[in-house]
Order: C-alpha cells, then structure tokens, then sequence
C-alpha cells in the first residue's frame, strides 16, 4: 500500500486527501494545525487515513503534500527541511515558487500543483511543474497518486499563476453566476428545488453541447439567439452592462493578487 502525507488539510488539501483516497491503494497520513478539522477528515475517509504527527508523518511516507497557508510555510520548511531529503515534497502553496522552498530545504524532489475543486468528482485539471531532482520514476509515481482526480498537464511555473485564474478560481466565477441564475429563476416564480435543478441541468448539457459540437462559446450563444427573440433581449443587456469586461476585470484581480501572495 502506497503511503502519502498531508500536512495541511484545509480546503484544498482536504479535497485532494478526499480524492486520492478512493484509490485503495493508497493510505492516507493527515496533519493539520486544527485537531478538529483532521478528526471530521479521517472520519469521512474512514480506514484508509489516521491523523498524526509531523514526525509520523516522514517516518511513514515518502510523498507529502504540503498545503498550509503561504503566510506560514516558511517556518513550516524550515522545521522539516532535515527530514526531506529523498521524499518527494508537492506544495500547493499559492505564491510559493519551486525557487522559493529549495531556498529553504535546498535541492530536496519537489512538485508544485495547482488542482481545481472539481478533482473531487476525478473532473478536475491539476496543473504540476517538477524540479530537476525529480526524476521519470517519480513522475510516474506521482501521476498514479493522481489518476482519479481528472486531467494532470505539466506546465512552465512561470505560467502557473495565469493557469491558476482559469481552472483554479474560475469555477467559484461559474458558481456565482450559477447561483445568480437560480436566484433569477426563483423571482420569476419557480420554487429554490426547481430553480436549481433546472439550472444545473442547463449547465451540464450546455458544457457537453460545447464539447461535442467543436463550436466555440459564442457561435452556441449565436445560435440560441434569433433575431428578434427574447434570448436576444438578456444577451444585450449583458453587453450594454460590460459584461466581458467584468469578468475581464475579476480575472485581472485574481492574478494580480497571485502575484503578490507569500
């Protein structure tokens, strides 16, 4: 059985421990500053995870996530940089280089990841650049520790931070809108269940329709849009109200703030 660490399972480190956990194979070591928080995870995995100490966990495994908040890595690499020598350490890290941790634990093997929410469901995209002690075996190992998790593509770490607004932040984008759709449909006299069915269910056919047709985006919304219609009358107001540039503006946001984030 194939041991992995975690340290830090917060909001994402608990996905990707709640993802990889349904591989059998693997066995799930868990540390977290709040006791609380790893207890309702170890719970939720069941047998296949314990909560631990720092010292368990390096004892254990020979891979280990870190996921802690950046404000609190450094003194984080700092307490374990003697204990990493040969594991292979993958930062989730927002803002945190590969440069920046082997500044701190030196040439240790380390991947940096950036996964999306949708992991959970094995729909997710998990963006992975490696450094150069990372060799073809611990890719190869790292790609089985992630095969149920959806789409694994290495990228250049310089346009981590870029990818990071599109598949990474995106998604909570998506379900605001989603959100304000039901929220639309509740007001023009549909219960909150049928709302949101109704929406979910456009949502997921609209996607395979975009996948399945080879369209782009616009030229589906061109075709729902006749001349004339009412679908039309939404479309515009969207335009007239700069909805692109909206969503061009929270785009920037978030990657401005990837880049200052340490």
């Amino acid at each position: 059985m194939r041991k992995i660490g975690f340290i830090g399972t917060g909001h994402m480190g608990g996905t990707i421990a709640r993802a990889i956990s349904k591989d059998p194979n693997n066995f799930l070591f868990l540390n977290n500053r709040t006791k609380e928080k790893v207890d309702k995870l170890v719970k939720e995995i069941g047998r296949n995870a314990q909560a631990c100490s720092l010292e368990d966990i390096f004892k254990n495994c020979d891979i280990i996530f870190i996921g802690v908040k950046p404000i609190d890595l450094d003194s984080l690499l700092d307490k374990i940089k003697e204990y990493c020598a040969n594991k292979i350490i993958i930062s989730m890290v927002a803002g945190s280089t590969i440069k920046d941790i082997e500044a701190i634990i030196g040439k240790s093997k380390i991947i940096r990841i950036l996964p999306n929410t949708p992991i959970l469901v094995g729909e997710g995209i998990t963006f992975v650049s490696y450094n150069s002690k990372i060799n073809k075996a611990d890719i190869e190992e790292f790609l089985s520790v992630m095969k149920l998790t959806g789409d694994v593509i290495e990228i250049e770490e310089d346009k981590i931070n870029s990818a990071s607004v599109i598949t990474g932040s995106a998604p909570a984008y998506l379900d605001y809108f989603l959100d304000a759709l039901i929220k639309a449909g509740i007001n023009l006299g549909l219960s909150e269940d049928e709302s949101r069915d109704y929406v979910i269910k456009m949502a997921k056919g609209s996607i395979d329709l975009l996948v399945e047709s080879n369209k782009t985006p616009i030229e589906l919304c061109d075709e729902v849009c006749s001349p004339g219609g009412s679908t039309i009358e939404g479309v515009n107001l969207m335009k007239d109200n700069n909805f692109i540039k909206i969503v061009e503006k929270a785009c920037e946001a978030t990657f401005n703030k990837n880049n200052k984030m340490k």
